[in-house]
């Protein structure tokens, strides 16, 4: 059995997750942009359902982890092979997880020097060991320090399930027939979907409908059932790549065009509101709740990341493989890490200034592109240098 290239992938793959990570940021810079630039109201649906890039990223994983690791892991799998996993997976995610963890915990002494007394209350070390372990994601409990890396400790979770689950993949894989693949791929969405589309509007798949806490039940389903459709999405195509036969099919276009579709329709037409007790319907005239029926989108996703790593012509994959959009794939996990911060010094930035028109657009476009720059210089000089660390740390004998 032979590895499939990942060649053909890299780039589509890469490029998509820069979008799947400003989608993120601008779900939580909307506001902002909006007061910048009035004429981003026809795309505050889009905005206000970014937290949906976080599921495209689990299902991403699942295959790019598959693709990656399927063959080398299964080929003489043992109890080394799952730590070699777990470590490579440690390595590429705590370093930099742990690194903006503690900007986070400057940035609270920073305001509990300047007087605000609300800091202290982030300033939990119960929680902050938490995240240090990546475990902040398994219990209820409100977002706290880096509210965004609920999803490490998430995409964790899914990692520990892959290195014992990967033997299982790779005999389902040697033997199964497309067509079960297929309704398997079907049958994992359908947690999500069914979960997610009646929970209350705006608590984003992931909290409880009274107040931000967490979910783990949720959580788990989400991520679970996301990381391995993409896992299984992987074994429905590796067929085609190692064959190289790529598909003219535009389905990467068709796919996120069908996306926006769905996302604006579901938003007019959104069947059930169900608004969370004392959450703000508009803002400045907008409506900013985002109906959880969206995740209906979750096939195509799946049509879209399939459609990648299928079609290489398409349009849409062609402009993903350009190197702007791959080296913003690249450090797209630094930029969602990191974001929270610009957008909080920006805010700070607006309160002291109070800005006219022209500087607060300003203002606003210096915010996105000091996000990128920020992640490019973490990227650079932490999480890059950490992985490779990692990596060379692995001993020879162990081939994951």
């Amino acid at each position: 059995m032979t590895e499939p290239s990942p060649r053909r992938l890299i780039a589509p793959l890469t490029g998509i997750r820069a979008v799947a990570a400003f989608w993120v940021v601008t779900r939580h810079f909307r506001t902002e942009l909006i007061d910048a630039f009035p004429g981003l109201r026809v795309v505050a649906p889009l905005m206000n359902v970014g937290y949906l890039g976080v599921d495209l990223f689990f299902v991403l994983s699942g295959f790019i982890l598959t693709v990656t690791h399927l063959v080398p892991m299964t080929d003489g799998y043992d109890w080394r092979k799952a730590l070699g996993f777990l470590w490579l997976r440690i390595g590429r995610v705590w370093p930099l997880t742990a690194f903006v963890l503690l900007l986070f915990g400057g940035y609270f002494l920073v305001q509990l020097w300047t007087g605000d007394v609300a800091a202290a209350g982030q300033v939990d070390p119960g929680r902050f060991l938490q995240h240090l372990l990546l475990l902040q994601g398994w219990t209820a409990h409100p977002l706290d320090w880096n509210g965004v890396d609920w999803s490490i400790s998430a995409e964790w979770l899914a990692y520990l399930s892959f290195s014992v689950g990967v033997v299982l993949l790779g005999r389902f894989a040697a033997v199964a027939r497309r067509r079960t693949v297929v309704a398997w791929v079907v049958v994992l969405q359908l947690p999500v979907i069914l979960v997610g589309a009646s929970m209350q509007d705006d608590t984003i798949l992931l909290f409880s409908s009274d107040g931000y806490v967490l979910s783990p039940g949720v959580l788990a389903v989400r991520v679970l059932a996301e990381f391995w459709v993409g896992a299984l999405l992987c074994v429905l195509v590796r067929g085609r790549l190692e064959r190289g036969r790529p598909s003219r099919l535009p389905a990467p276009t068709i796919a996120a065009v069908a996306t926006v579709g769905v996302l604006y329709l579901v938003t007019a037409f959104d069947p059930v509101r169900r608004v969370r007790p004392g959450q703000e319907e508009l803002y400045r005239g907008v409506d900013l709740i985002a109906p959880t029926e969206t995740v209906v989108v979750l096939p195509l996703f799946v049509l879209l990341i399939g459609g990648l790593a299928l079609c290489p012509r398409d349009p849409l994959a062609r402009l993903l493989s350009t190197r702007p959009l791959v080296l913003g794939g690249r450090v797209s996990f630094a930029l969602y890490l990191s974001h929270p911060l610009v957008i909080g010094a920006y805010v700070e930035a607006v309160a002291r200034l109070h800005p006219g028109r022209a500087l607060l657009a300003a203002l606003a476009v210096g915010a996105v592109v000091a996000a990128w720059v920020f992640a490019w210089v973490l990227w650079r000089w932490v999480e890059e240098p950490c992985r490779r660390t990692a990596r060379r740390m692995l001993p020879d004998t162990v081939r994951v």
